[in-house]
């Protein structure tokens, strides 16, 4: 504004020295001669206009003079003191002020008062042309200059100049003031900069020259403390990237947006930076810190797991991509990819509580972490399941002996709520480089190469290779063709004669599952049932075995007499023995074909009874209580507790196929005999399956074996034949 002003007076100087050169004689024109020209400018009545004069007559020629232009006069002041004191009173629009007058205070001392303390705007009246005079005048900033004697078409041309002078001037300083308190309350931060360059022409620095209060607010940086003062100053530690673009801005002129972190602060900021003049930059800051950081919790929280705050299933695929990416571009490089599988860990929560099994998950992630670089990934990719990256490792060896490390850890003792819990965990590796595609099929062969680990034993490693990816694609086709077997009934049962070694009469059948192939081909057991167990459908494969055995056991026991010793042995596997409705099912399905449980011997392993001992108690008791016979399968090849043969509800052993046909090894055969005796001794029947020669009978005969079963006296039966078998003479 003060600018405005200097060349406002500047350019009234430049007229009032032009109009002393246009001569003495047009300065002394008569006023009275003179009439305004009829384009003259339109006076404007509202406009009100205070005299400042002290010579009488020269006051009433002007006040004639501003009437016939059409002004009103508000009053006439003959000293600086009355002009002040009028203008408190009865404010007028203008003041043409003499600036010579008698009194303590001339014109120019009441000119500048009434701008200072009233803001009216002072055109002078003077018939002096002094310099010093004029320069003093200057000082006050006057709207223009009237010569004496008055020109009427100069007076009316002055006082308009100078009424729109002085209305432009209110509108700019109400603009001024109105952007000012925008700039004062402005939420963001605003910063103004001046480039300072190098002797080399490039910005160097960047001088601030002004900031508003966000700004305080937002770095903790006072006005005081940065004004004035260089960027680098203020923020040593700020990047070349700031300076630079900053810089650009005010050298081009170009607008340029932008976003950056501070270190200097721990903040981030958004930016818009605009160039206001030459060789300076004004910036608009927004800080953004709240929101970056609360992306960056949220964006944590999406790619990790809440527990254990490992990278979750989705970041471990997105790393694996980036692994796979990296071996397209880079000829030597290695990595691995580990999948690891807690063994047992639902005994944990199940024993201890899902509180309990949270924190061995928590000490596991640890332990993992321990044995891994910070290049490397462990993430949490399901329940008790992680996986680990390997990157830029040396060789594939060094994926196994991470591998063996963390089974070694695993081993020690962890301590929780007060109990030593001792882990161990299958694990799965895959070896890259490779010819991978998707990430999701590099975790998969971990998994694969896992779950071959698995079925070898508990703390098992494998490592992967194509061979078992064609196992896991077949077992899947095994796994979708039991579903639709289900569906479809497509199971049937076949039946192996049991006969007593002693008079090789038949005393029953083993009960065995095939499935009918779509090409009408059979399936044998080896096929699908340890599919079957490792997808739940045993459960429903068992039931299914059971309604069809009890059908054809009551079908049989019509043409039998109630003395005929027989039964039909049905095998349990351990999944459908720890069904909690085993007994009601098994009574559903006697009650619904009319079979007699006496007839029925239900077979269970040593494992099924070891595993939940209590629950495996009553379930015996209960299927006893119905009449039920019970009999271990496959004796000598599990627990081999003596223990449980007196505390647990049995009535046979079965000798398994393992010993029975290897007894040409002299410490198989005595295992056989000792079996035997064992069961005898506790009054227990004994049966040998798996009988193929002459030899192996007469063994088992000589060792005092009941019952055998085998080849050498017939295959599994289709249920047809079975019944024809049993009502032959030499049945």
């Amino acid at each position: 504004m003060e600018r405005t002003r200097r060349l406002a007076t500047e350019t009234w100087e430049h007229a009032f020295v032009k109009r002393q050169a246009l001569g003495k004689a047009a300065t002394v024109q008569s006023p009275s001669h003179a009439a305004p020209p009829e384009d003259a400018l339109a006076a404007k009545p509202s406009q009100r206009i205070l005299v400042v004069e002290d010579e009488r007559i020269v006051a009433l020629d002007i006040v004639a003079r501003l009437k016939r232009l059409g002004y009103a006069v508000s009053g006439v002041a003959a000293s600086g003191e009355a002009a002040l004191d009028a203008c408190r009173d009865n404010p007028p629009s203008l003041v043409l002020m003499d600036i010579f007058l008698a009194g303590d205070m001339d014109g120019i001392e009441a000119a500048r008062r009434i701008r200072e303390l009233l803001d009216i705007p002072v055109v002078y009246i003077t018939s002096h042309d002094d310099q010093l005079t004029l320069r003093r005048a200057a000082k006050s900033a006057p709207y223009g200059y009237v010569i004496k004697p008055v020109d009427e078409r100069w007076l009316q041309s002055a006082i308009e100049v100078a009424l729109y002078k002085h209305a432009t001037e209110i509108d700019l300083k109400r603009s001024e003031d109105r952007f000012r308190r925008l700039f004062e309350r402005m939420l963001n931060a605003f910063v103004l900069f001046e480039a300072i360059r190098d002797d080399a022409g490039e910005v160097a620095d960047l001088r601030i020259l002004e900031v508003n209060p966000a700004f305080e607010r937002v770095t903790g940086f006072s006005r005081g403390e940065v004004e004035g003062r260089r960027l680098r100053e203020v923020i040593p530690g700020v990047e070349p990237f700031w300076i630079e673009t900053l810089g650009q801005v005010a050298v081009t002129r170009a607008s340029s947006r932008f976003e950056n972190y501070l270190a200097d602060l721990n903040q981030y900021f958004l930016v818009e930076a605009y160039s206001p003049g030459s060789g300076q930059v004004a910036a608009i800051i927004e800080d953004v810190t709240d929101l970056r950081r609360g992306e960056q919790l949220l964006r944590h929280r999406t790619f990790h797991d809440p527990l254990t705050d490992l990278p979750n299933r989705a970041l471990c695929l997105d790393r694996l991509h980036r692994a796979i990416e990296r071996a397209r571009r880079r000829l030597n490089y290695v990595y691995a990819v580990i999948f690891l599988d807690l063994d047992r860990f639902k005994l944990i929560n199940d024993s201890l509580g899902h509180v309990a099994g949270d924190r061995v998950l928590c000490q596991v992630a640890a332990t993992l972490k321990r044995h891994v670089r910070r290049l490397d990934t462990v993430a949490r990719v399901g329940g008790d399941e992680f996986a680990i990256l390997l990157e830029e490792i040396a060789a594939p060896g060094d994926a196994l002996r991470v591998a063996r490390n963390i089974r070694d850890s695993l081993k020690e003792a962890m301590r929780i709520e007060g109990k030593k819990l001792y882990l161990s965990a299958g694990m799965g590796i895959v070896l890259g480089p490779a010819d991978y595609e998707r990430p999701e099929e590099l975790l998969q062969n971990a998994t694969i190469a896992m779950n071959h680990a698995r079925r070898g034993g508990s703390g098992r490693i494998k490592v992967f290779d194509w061979s078992m990816r064609e196992v896991a694609e077949h077992d899947m086709d095994v796994e979708t063709g039991l579903r639709r077997s289900l569906e479809e009934r497509q199971f049937l049962l076949y039946y192996q004669p049991i006969y007593s070694l002693a008079d090789r009469t038949l005393t029953g059948f083993e009960a065995l599952v095939r499935r009918r192939r779509p090409d009408g081909g059979i399936d044998l057991p080896g096929e699908f049932i340890h599919i079957a167990e490792e997808t739940g459908l045993i459960v429903p494969l068992g039931n299914l075995v059971m309604a069809e055995a009890c059908t054809a056991l009551g079908q049989w026991s019509k043409d039998m007499a109630a003395s005929t010793k027989f039964s039909l042995a049905v095998n349990l596997s351990g999944k459908q023995f720890s069904q909690p409705d085993l007994v009601k099912q098994t009574v559903k399905s006697l009650r619904e074909t009319g079979a007699d449980p006496a007839r029925l011997r239900l077979e269970i392993t040593e494992s099924v009874l070891m595993d939940n001992p209590e629950s495996a108690l009553a379930k015996l008791r209960g299927l006893r209580e119905m009449g039920i016979t019970i009999g271990i399968d496959d004796f000598g090849t599990g627990y081999s507790s003596l223990s449980y043969l007196q505390r647990f509800p049995i009535d046979c052993l079965k000798v398994d196929r393992g010993f029975v046909s290897d007894m040409d090894d002299h410490g198989n055969r005595i295992i056989v005999r000792s079996v035997v005796n064992l069961a005898h001794s506790l009054g227990l029947e004994v049966v040998a399956e798996g009988i193929e020669t002459p030899r192996q009978e007469a063994l088992l005969k000589e060792f005092g074996c009941d019952y055998g079963q085998g080849f050498l006296y017939a295959r599994p039966l289709p249920h047809a034949t079975a019944s024809e078998f049993l009502r032959s003479p030499a049945a």
